[in-house]
């Protein structure tokens, strides 16, 4: 299953959090990194492929001291045409 995870930063918290992205020292367990993208400000999201919602929640949970994080679940256009033709 793919999934966007958005991410916004409090002010308060980017120096931290720019610390812990630089090392990486992210936990990716049961995670495929799509891609990750970065506004200018403190704001971005990630895609992210995993075989179920609690893998997403481990991920988010590592960031959850410095970030406001929301994951949502995707479908790409062929499950849509599934659904739209069940």
């Amino acid at each position: 299953m793919l999934f966007r995870i958005d991410y916004s930063v409090d002010v308060s918290n980017v120096p931290a959090a720019q610390e812990r992205f630089a090392t990486m020292d992210e936990k990716w367990d049961g995670l495929n990194l799509i891609g990750r993208w970065h506004e200018a400000g403190n704001k971005g999201f990630m895609i992210v492929e995993a075989e179920d919602m609690v893998s997403v929640g481990t991920f988010c949970h590592q960031w959850s001291d410095l970030c406001d994080l929301n994951a949502v679940p995707l479908m790409t256009d062929e499950q849509v045409g599934q659904i739209l033709s069940a």
